[in-house]
């Protein structure tokens, strides 16, 4: 499947995240510990039956001390503390303040790929940036309040945009030494290790959840993590992380829409001027790629 497909599909699985947390009634440290536990053991298992645990890209035995494995287990780390983070600026302030200010990471995870990677930021991207950025702001700036002053979920949303771009800067760093499977086993193991950790610390319990609890968790396994987030870890060996970001921007839309015909949330005039722009701003940096061979 070209590069561009997985791409869009993977928006497309990050998108209905929130939405299977919104049935989920699990705590957040219990629900991150079986959506990424979930997802280690499964690797796990299928690469068992390939008989590949435990290899690195150039396929010698993986040394638990070496710069490559500790790239891919601060990786995981970096992506628990976004989790984290987002969770609780979710809880702590607004929804609107949430995605508004988190919508930051592009510009941190370009600054990051400039520095790190050498990667050159296009007329075409910063074009892109613009006009997606100003869609997400119509989409909630009526609500955004900062009239309080900034609180602590208000620094969260911050500091996850921070995390989020470490996060894909150093799985880029750590895909340079493994394959892809690999690489997520060792990242998800590492994150759902610091969520029990927060259980332990909260002493949240782990058993008594309804059904519509755990269909949340399968769903959160298959959708946002397997077909998002993996597929997303594979790609940064392979296109330009700039843009990767950049068109991650379009999931608020995505999610608004799957949001309207699964909870009949309205969507309103804001949001409708939004998805145009963040539409467009989607267009303007693939449509060169679209009409030409995938070169990733």
């Amino acid at each position: 499947m070209p590069h561009i497909l997985i791409y869009f599909l993977a928006l497309l699985s990050l998108s209905t995240s929130p939405n299977w947390a919104k049935l989920n009634h699990m705590p957040v440290e219990v629900l991150g510990f079986y959506r990424l536990g979930i997802a280690a053991l499964l690797l796990a298992l299928w690469i068992l039956a390939k008989k590949q645990l435990w290899k690195t890209q150039n396929n010698p035995p993986i040394n638990w001390f070496s710069k490559a494995t500790m790239w891919a287990i601060v990786s995981g780390f970096l992506f628990f503390l976004h989790l984290w983070t987002y969770k609780y600026a979710a809880k702590n302030t607004s929804i609107s303040n949430t995605m508004i200010i988190f919508s930051s990471n592009p510009i941190w995870a370009s600054i990051g790929a400039i520095t790190f990677f050498g990667e050159k930021i296009s007329k075409q991207l910063v074009f892109s940036y613009f006009l997606a950025l100003l869609g997400v702001y119509i989409l909630v700036a009526h609500e955004f309040n900062l009239a309080s002053g900034i609180n602590y979920g208000d620094w969260s949303a911050v500091i996850s945009a921070l995390f989020y771009a470490a996060y894909m800067l150093t799985g880029k760093k750590a895909r340079h030494h493994f394959d892809n499977v690999n690489y997520a086993l060792i990242q998800y193991a590492t994150c759902a290790v610091f969520f029990g950790f927060c259980i332990l610390g909260t002493e949240a319990s782990i058993t008594g959840y309804d059904l519509t609890s755990w269909l949340a968790v399968g769903g959160l396994v298959l959708l946002p993590t397997f077909l998002g987030h993996f597929s997303f870890t594979y790609l940064v060996k392979h296109m330009n992380l700039s843009i990767m970001i950049c068109g991650k921007l379009i999931e608020p839309m995505l999610a608004s829409i799957i949001a309207y015909f699964v909870f009949r949330e309205k969507i309103s005039p804001y949001a409708w001027v939004a998805f145009a722009l963040t539409g467009a701003s989607v267009l303007v940096l693939f449509a060169p790629v679209v009409f030409k061979k995938d070169k990733a």
